[in-house]
């Protein structure tokens, strides 16, 4: 498969997985602190995105666990570098959406080149 259809491919899961990891992260701001709203939204998008990410984008085979954990890792890392942007863009003075919302392309480029070098490359043809 050439780069630039898994790259749309990746794009189209992204829009998916922005809109599961919002919606989450927007109504789990309304009941909680939003760092562990972001941790809530993170974990639900996670999952959302390896199971179509790994079938569809990347058409990775199954491997046992390793997927999944190297997954996690590259999405960890993500994770913490969000939150780290959220602080400062908090800190700067953005509303918490608006920090969430200029995280967003670091956090695009961390998955997909983590993925794509790292989580699922030995495993997708």
């Amino acid at each position: 498969m050439k780069e630039s259809v898994r790259f749309i491919k990746f794009c189209c899961v992204g829009v998916g997985n922005f809109l599961v990891d919002f919606v989450v992260y927007l109504g789990g701001s309304q009941i909680m602190p939003i760092y562990p709203a972001r941790c809530l939204a993170w974990g639900t998008a996670c999952l959302f995105s390896y199971l179509v990410n790994r079938r569809w984008t990347f058409h990775a085979k199954d491997q046992g666990l390793m997927p999944l954990i190297r997954f996690a890792v590259v999405n960890a890392a993500s994770l913490g570098l969000g939150l780290l942007l959220l602080r400062l863009f908090t800190g700067l003075g953005a509303g918490h959406i608006l920090a969430y919302l200029l995280s967003l392309p670091f956090t695009i480029m961390t998955n997909f080149l983590g993925y794509r070098f790292w989580s699922f490359r030995a495993i997708y043809h």
